[in-house]
C-alpha cells in the first residue's frame, strides 16, 4: 500500500553528526563514494556560490557569537558556508517537521520561516536543528533540538546558528538547498504570535524552471518561499488509477513541479512522524483551484511541500472531512 511505502521513505535518507561535520548517508552507503555531501561543505565562489560579507557586522546574537545579517544578504549569496549568523525579525511560514533520521541514532527536525511582510523571491529560509538521538528501533523524539514543538505559521522568531548548503551526493546536478542549523544550545527565540506568511502566486513556466533544480542564482532565491501555482490538475497514477503516485507525491499535468507530502506527513500531528492517518487521498481526476506549499528540496526532487493536505490544497484530501 501507498502509505507503507511513504513510512519507508524517510529511512532511504538519514543525517549523522560527526566530529566537525555533518553528513548523510543514503540507504546503507556511508560518508564518502556514493554517500552524501558534507552539510557545511563551503560553496566556492566563481560558481554562482556565495562569497564573504565585506561591510562590517554591527551586531552579534546575545551569547551566541553570531554575526547579524539580513535575508537580503544570505539570498544574494554573499555570505560564505560554515559561518554563525543570526537573523532577526522572521515569521514562521511552517510547522516543526522530522526531516530525516539515520541508523546511527541522528535525528534532524526542520521548519520554514520568512522575513515579516515579505512573499515571493528572497522571502524564505529553511531551519533545521538536531535534536536527541534514538534508540534502534525507536522513532525520533521532539523537544531537544532547537526548535519549538508547538511552532505554528505566524510565530514572531529571532534565530542563530551556522549557514550551510546540502544535496546528496547520489543528486547529481541538483542545486544544494541552504539552510541556517541551529545548535539546541542557542535555540530559536519565539515571540508573539502574527499574520501568517502568505504565498506568492506563480506561473507553471517559473514553477518548472524551479523543478528542475538546475538554475542556483534561481533556488537560492526561491528555496523557502511559499509560492502557489493556481489551476493544476493531477496526473493519474497508472498503477492505482487515482492521482497520488507512492510516497504521498502528486504529479502536475501543467509543471514538473510535484507537490510532496514530506512537511505534513512528518510532523507532529495527528500521531506525529509517518502516521498513516495523514497519508493524502485524491482520486483521479482531480483539478485544483490552488495548491499552496514551500519550494523545498525533497531529496534530489525540489518540489512543492504544502503544511496541511487539508487547508493547503483546494480541494482538500478526501479524508479531511471527517477530522
Amino acid at each position: 500500500m501507498k502509505w507503507i511505502a511513504l513510512a519507508l521513505a524517510l529511512g532511504s535518507v538519514g543525517c549523522r553528526a560527526q566530529a566537525g561535520s555533518i553528513s548523510f548517508e543514503s540507504g546503507a552507503a556511508a560518508h564518502g563514494e556514493g554517500g552524501a555531501a558534507p552539510h557545511d561543505a563551503p560553496i566556492e565562489a566563481g560558481s554562482g556560490g556565495a562569497r564573504d560579507i565585506e561591510a562590517p557586522i554591527e551586531a552579534a546574537a546575545e551569547g551566541c557569537a553570531a554575526e547579524a545579517v539580513t535575508l537580503e544578504e544570505l539570498h544574494s549569496g554573499r555570505v560564505r558556508s560554515g559561518r554563525a549568523l543570526s537573523l532577526s525579525g522572521l515569521v514562521a511560514s511552517s510547522q516543526k517537521f522530522l526531516v530525516s533520521e539515520a541508523k546511527s541514532g541522528s535525528c534532524l527536525w526542520g521548519a520554514f520561516a520568512a522575513g515579516a511582510g515579505r512573499a515571493g523571491a528572497g522571502s524564505g529560509i529553511f531551519l533545521v536543528s538536531f535534536g536527541a538521538t534514538h534508540a534502534d528501533g525507536e522513532p525520533c523524539a521532539p523537544g531537544a533540538d532547537g526548535l519549538p514543538d508547538d511552532l505554528r505559521p505566524g510565530d514572531a522568531l529571532d534565530v542563530e546558528g551556522t549557514l550551510d548548503a546540502h544535496v546528496p551526493a547520489a543528486c547529481e546536478g541538483v542545486v544544494a538547498a541552504e539552510q541556517l542549523r541551529i545548535d539546541a544550545a542557542c535555540p530559536a527565540r519565539r515571540g508573539a504570535r502574527g499574520t501568517p506568511p502568505q504565498p506568492d502566486v506563480i506561473e507553471p513556466a517559473l514553477a518548472a524552471r524551479l523543478a528542475s533544480g538546475k538554475e542556483e542564482a534561481l533556488l537560492r532565491d526561491w528555496a523557502g518561499a511559499l509560492v502557489a501555482p493556481e489551476g493544476v490538475s493531477a496526473r493519474r497514477d497508472g498503477d492505482d488509477g487515482d492521482a497520488v503516485f507512492p510516497f504521498g507525491v502528486i504529479e502536475l499535468e501543467e509543471t514538473p513541479l510535484e507537490v510532496h507530502s514530506k512537511l505534513y506527513y512528518f510532523d507532529l500531528s495527528e500521531g506525529g512522524p509517518r502516521s498513516a492517518a495523514k497519508t493524502p487521498r485524491f482520486s483521479y481526476p482531480s483539478a485544483f483551484e490552488r495548491v499552496v506549499g514551500l519550494v523545498f528540496l525533497d531529496y534530489c526532487r525540489w518540489s512543492l511541500a504544502p503544511r496541511d493536505r487539508c487547508r493547503d490544497l483546494v480541494p482538500a484530501s478526501e479524508d479531511c472531512a471527517r477530522r
